[in-house]
């Protein structure tokens, strides 16, 4: 395995590094060691995800066919009288 130096890191950032590492009971090194790895995962993303998995000629749905109602009509006398004024 490689290893890595970095230089001039601020205090700050160490500070915090070690909080987490105790928080997570690991040592300093193996909480930057994940905090790497974690960064430089290279996440896939979900329409490519698909082709992969169902291939580029993709999936015909059999869809239920539309019923559309007709429109209310709100000025017939079924839905109650007009304002009494």
């Amino acid at each position: 395995m490689a290893s890595l130096s970095v230089r001039r890191l601020d205090g700050e950032v160490i500070r915090r590094l070690k909080i987490r590492a105790q928080r997570d009971g690991l040592s300093v090194e193996e909480t930057v060691r994940r905090i790497l790895a974690a960064a430089v995962v290279d996440v896939e993303p979900v329409g490519a995800m698909i082709r992969r998995i169902i291939g580029d000629d993709g999936v015909d749905l059999d869809l239920p066919a539309r019923e559309v109602d007709e429109p209310i009509d709100f000025t017939s006398g079924e839905y109650g009288p007009d304002d009494p004024e």
